[in-house]
């Protein structure tokens, strides 16, 4: 199975430290840690409900580690209590947001232009009994809807994801245009030794996308160590044609992505 593990947003390298700065600035993200490895810089962000992402920088001779000129289809989704409120802090700082629209579950979600035209996904969600108190922007971190992908026929991408990725079907709706797929978290799976459902949605979309694409906000699937080159070399078995490998998976952090039937970018990382 391929767990959901969070993601990077990338960025250029001769603008890591202010990327950095305007998150920390503008959605009260908190830097916790930057290194430098060969496959170039990275800034650890804490989120402030919970978790981390990464701020990775494009660098590298490998091209899972450069930048694209066309963007995908694949959603990184960050949530929010208060999608108006969040909305009205942002356009108070000009930061321009698409049109809210609503997943089958019910949840309104949209798009807002962050830094260096990157596309972040807002996700609203029940706050429950959570009385703590967050920064103003409202953008909290990562929630119950993890990945939005668009796709043509959302029933045959759901047995696909299912075949190469091991997801796990929760609903299709033909009518309806939607399938919602779950797998594990690997950080609840790996660290805690716990099974915890991350959630994916494929919208019937009839947008496609060319390859090569990709989108500064990255979703990530985990796939451990001793794992990541058998199962390398099953999706090449299989017909697929996943991209050369970056890092070192065995002694560091290694990455490599492939693309599904709609030309979504898959992006699966591996690490000690």
């Amino acid at each position: 199975m391929y767990r959901w593990d969070g993601g990077f947003i990338m960025v250029h390298p001769d603008q890591f430290e202010d990327a950095i700065q305007w998150y920390q600035d503008v959605l009260g993200w908190e830097c916790v840690d930057q290194i430098t490895s060969w496959v170039g810089r990275k800034g650890f962000m804490k989120l402030p409900r919970a978790g981390m992402i990464t701020i990775k920088s494009f660098e590298g001779d490998h091209d899972h580690l450069q930048s694209q000129e066309t963007e995908g289809n694949v959603r990184l989704g960050f949530a929010t209590y208060h999608l108006e409120q969040t909305l009205s802090y942002l356009e108070d700082r000009k930061i321009e947001a698409s049109a809210i629209k609503q997943l089958p579950s019910g949840q309104r979600y949209c798009d807002i232009v962050a830094f260096d035209n990157t596309r972040l996904t807002l996700v609203e969600e029940n706050k429950g009994e959570d009385e703590r108190e967050y920064p103003p922007s409202g953008v909290l971190g990562f929630g119950t809807v993890n990945v939005i992908i668009h796709v043509k026929d959302p029933k045959f991408s759901a047995s696909w994801y299912t075949e190469h990725l091991g997801f796990v079907i929760e609903e299709i709706d033909e009518g309806r245009g939607f399938a919602h797929l779950k797998t594990e978290d690997a950080y609840d799976r790996n660290v805690l030794n716990e099974c915890f459902w991350d959630h994916i949605w494929l919208l019937k979309s009839q947008d496609t996308v060319t390859k090569p694409n990709d989108n500064r906000a990255r979703t990530y699937y985990d796939i451990r160590p001793e794992f990541v080159f058998d199962e390398y070399h099953r999706l090449i078995k299989n017909g697929l044609e996943p991209s050369d490998m970056a890092g070192d998976p065995i002694n560091g952090w290694g990455g490599f992505h492939f693309y599904d039937p709609d030309n979504n970018r898959i992006n699966v990382w591996s690490y000690k």
